[in-house]
């Protein structure tokens, strides 16, 4: 097996494993990865179209619509009116502050127990690496 193919078969492979045990991990607060990608953008960069979510996740606007209107559902965003009536745009609720905050530590422990056992000078470079393989991909 060449390194491209080994290496991202076992990128992929990563993907979904890491997914499925976030998820597990994100049901302690009631919520999924795609949902915690949504909530997580919105407290990062605040009131958004849906259109700015589906580009920075690189995910079809009908699939952020559905995760959107689940959340809305739940109460943890709620819509903004705009401008262009057109546009929806969205924001967290106070209950999605704190269950984002709830989900941030989740995460976060998940993650550090993840990356335990594994040198500063290798997450820097996998880091690097994927950040790259990212910019390429955008070309």
């Amino acid at each position: 097996m060449s390194f491209q193919n080994g290496f991202f078969h076992h990128n992929l492979q990563f993907s979904r494993s890491f997914t499925k045990k976030l998820n597990e991990q994100l049901a302690k607060v009631d919520l999924y990865h795609s949902q915690w990608s949504i909530v997580y953008y919105l407290s990062q960069f605040g009131c958004s179209t849906l259109v700015e979510i589906s580009t920075y996740l690189d995910v079809e606007k009908p699939t952020v619509t559905r995760t959107v209107n689940r959340l809305e559902e739940l109460e943890l965003i709620e819509q903004v009116p705009g401008k262009d009536k057109r546009e929806r745009r969205i924001q967290l609720t106070e209950s999605g502050l704190r269950t984002y905050q709830e989900a941030k530590k989740v995460v976060e422990e998940f993650e550090l127990q993840l990356m335990s056992g594994l040198a500063e000078e290798d997450r820097e470079a996998t880091l690097r690496t994927l950040i790259f393989l990212k910019e390429k991909l955008k070309q």
